[in-house]
């Protein structure tokens, strides 16, 4: 794939070259203002310059965000492992997300409720990241339990751009951006192609990903914006290694058990928004729909189950439709002026989801788990109002309000006087959910601010937990936080304290392959502090350094919750300068330095994992058109333990299953280093 697409930029050249130097510049000024803070961690970063740094896929861009991290021990296709704030949100369970405004979080997803895949967003189009950690804004609704993330789409450097990338374990990556000139940042269309062997057993991936968008000014100053994407991937998952079998020279570290996991992944979404000003504010309408398919095999377990085999084949499809309207306005009220804003939010989800056992010989399917159809209705409503108190108070609050319905057609069998099996049939439920948000912000001067911010959020039920007539258990999220932020023209320090109560908590199961409410223990609590600080302390070079720390327990134990990391830190730094003009154009060379630090972290069981440190680099040159770059993860070729896990396995069939719980692990990636070239046309 890689040849081909070098040809290409070799017949392109001459004419980049004789591009004028600033081409890119954008005709018409896009006004780009920060949304009004809910906490003092709710941050928003410009990724213009921090794309340099090395990074396997555009979700790892919230690494930048304090506490967050992510595990992709399920292979490059499958959604990223997620950890926020002293939660193992798993898939998406726990962190809401949006790309462009499309909501990316799956309903009732079999391999986990709220399952979030964003490996279809191509990393050069993402142009802001906005992080609201905790439900403070009306504006989150299912899934914002530790948090939200929204993605915006846009392209500042207009024209276009053609990349090739090829690197170790046969990595090769193409991306082509089209961002016309005259246009605003907006509008784009870009596609990327990846594929790579892996660094290990199983670790093969593929994927195909298409985005465009175009946004258009109407008459009146209105605007409408469309957004459309298609999206592929296949990958092969190498499952877990047991610490023993690693330790005695029985497995290799980056070995695989199972050589038939892995699976496949498909989307395909269209969005359309319209903005219309009015006197005193603006009216939005937003529409979208997307049909959605994943299919994930797995074994954690080898053969402790059942003697022909404990893996797993999950299926999920769904098709999903939706509507956001919201209206704000402005008005004047004591010398000050306000804003309300009210919201409408619909969406419906119609989903096939399975799940069987199969035969590690033979892949035959013995046990079918989940067989059911599940339509799935959520309408939300909001309030939210902006006001200045005094010239240094700012209040802001809201209530929201949810409804969500469900029906399941289970075709999964259950056993009648002891000798009949029938289908569970048909079941519905309904709940509501009502959740007040609240921030106040005073400034002190002198660049100080202190931020308070109390929320109720919530996150629906798997549907498929659900039985007939039941009102829908939400899971109930109570989360606090006081914060300051320090703002100086090269430099702006946030701190935070927080405190997050979850009545109904979700725990990874090995066993199901599922997240799990442990009855027990089902509520949990989160107390924590971090840290971030952002610096332009000299000419060209920009830092982000975070640093979290959160201790999750259970309620009625004082256990610590499993999986989740204690410390969390965060080094993104970047250096652009230009150092010469030959032949009349620009010679900027970049550096870019991300590192990752993560604590030990808990396992069932009294176990606990290996701490982490982890160190990546990049260096580009670019002349005119033309730039060339070298990027390196893992620089010192750490052996580190991407997933760690605690339960009871066996994988030698035949064998009788000990009960004693031992340490599993996926490895994490050694040192791998990419090649780039790039043309800007």
């Amino acid at each position: 794939m890689t040849r081909p697409f070098l040809q290409c930029l070799v017949w392109l050249l001459p004419l980049a070259w004789a591009a004028p130097a600033d081409a890119h510049d954008e005709p018409e000024a896009t006004v780009r203002g920060e949304a009004p803070r809910r906490s003092a961690s709710d941050v928003t970063f410009d990724l213009s310059a921090f794309r340099l740094v090395p990074r396997g896929s555009a979700a790892e861009m919230l690494s930048m965000a304090p506490g967050f991290y992510l595990s992709q021990h399920g292979g490059e296709g499958k959604a990223q492992q997620l950890f926020l704030r002293g939660f193992d949100a798993q898939h998406g369970q726990d962190v809401e997300f949006s790309v462009g405004g499309l909501p990316v979080n799956e309903v009732s997803n079999v391999h986990g409720h709220g399952y979030a895949d964003l490996n279809f967003v191509i990393p050069e189009v993402v142009d802001r990241l906005r992080v609201q950690e905790g439900p403070f804004d009306p504006r989150q609704g299912d899934f914002a339990v530790a948090g939200s993330a929204r993605f915006d789409l846009g392209v500042g450097d207009r024209g276009a751009l053609a990349r090739a990338s090829y690197g170790m374990f046969n990595t090769a990556r193409a991306v082509v951006v089209v961002a016309p000139r005259g246009e605003r940042r907006e509008t784009f269309l870009a596609g990327e192609l990846y594929r790579t062997d892996g660094y290990g057993a199983q670790r093969a991936a593929s994927r195909a990903s298409a985005l465009g968008q175009y946004l258009r000014a109407l008459s009146g100053g209105a605007t409408v914006r469309v957004l459309a994407t298609v999206y592929s991937a296949r990958f092969d998952s190498p499952g877990v290694v047991r610490e023993d079998d690693y330790e005695r020279g029985g497995q290799d570290f980056f070995g695989s058990y199972d050589l038939r996991q892995g699976g496949f992944s498909s989307r395909a979404a269209l969005l359309s928004e319209l903005v219309v000003p009015t006197t005193h504010g603006r009216f939005t309408l937003l529409g979208h729909a997307g049909v959605r398919s994943l299919r994930i095999q797995e074994n954690f377990t080898g053969f402790a189950l059942d003697p022909r085999g404990d893996r797993f084949e999950q299926r999920y499809d769904a098709v999903t439709v939706g509507l956001r309207a919201t209206h704000r306005t402005t008005f004047r009220l004591l010398g000050h002026t306000h804003a309300v804003e009210f919201g409408l939010v619909a969406r419906h989800d119609r989903t096939t989801e399975s799940m069987g056992r199969q035969r590690f010989a033979d892949d035959v399917t013995y046990a079918t788990d989940i067989d059911a159809d599940v339509n799935a209705t959520d309408l939300g409503m909001y309030a939210d109002i902006d006001m200045h108190v005094l010239s240094r108070i700012h209040l802001r609050g809201g209530l929201r309000a949810d409804a969500l319905a469900f029906q399941i057609d289970d075709r999964s069998t259950m056993l009648v006087d002891r000798t009949m099996r029938v289908p569970r049939g048909r079941r519905d439920a309904q709940g509501f959910q009502v959740g007040p948000r609240v921030t106040a912000e005073v400034n002190l001067g002198a660049g100080f601010t202190v931020i308070g911010a109390y929320g109720k959020g919530f996150r629906s039920p798997q549907a498929l937990s659900l039985g007939d007539g039941e009102s829908a258990p939400f899971a109930v999220v109570h989360s606090g936080e006081v914060g300051a932020r320090w703002r100086h023209p090269r430099v702006q320090v946030t701190a935070a304290a927080f405190a997050t109560h979850v009545d109904n908590d979700l725990i990874f199961d090995p066993a199901s392959g599922q997240n799990v409410t442990i009855p027990e223990s089902a509520a949990t609590t989160r107390l924590g502090t971090s840290l971030l600080i952002r610096a332009a302390p000299l000419r060209g070079l920009e830092l982000i350094a975070s640093g979290t720390w959160a201790r999750a327990t259970f309620d009625a134990t004082d256990y610590l919750v499993p999986y989740v990391p204690p410390w969390v830190g965060r080094l993104d730094a970047v250096y652009v300068r230009e150092v010469g003009r030959p032949f009349g154009r620009a010679l900027t060379l970049s550096l870019a330095l991300g590192v990752t630090a993560l604590g030990d972290r808990p396992l069932p069981f009294s176990e606990r994992s290996s701490a982490i440190f982890l160190l990546d680099a990049a260096a580009s040159a670019r002349l005119g058109p033309l730039e060339f770059g070298v990027a390196a993860r893992n620089l010192t070729d750490a052996r580190w333990r991407d997933g760690a896990f605690s339960y009871v396995s066996n994988f030698s069939a035949g064998a009788d299953t000990s009960r004693v719980p031992v340490q599993h692990f996926t490895a994490g990636r050694p040192l791998s280093v990419l090649g780039t070239v790039s043309l800007y046309l």
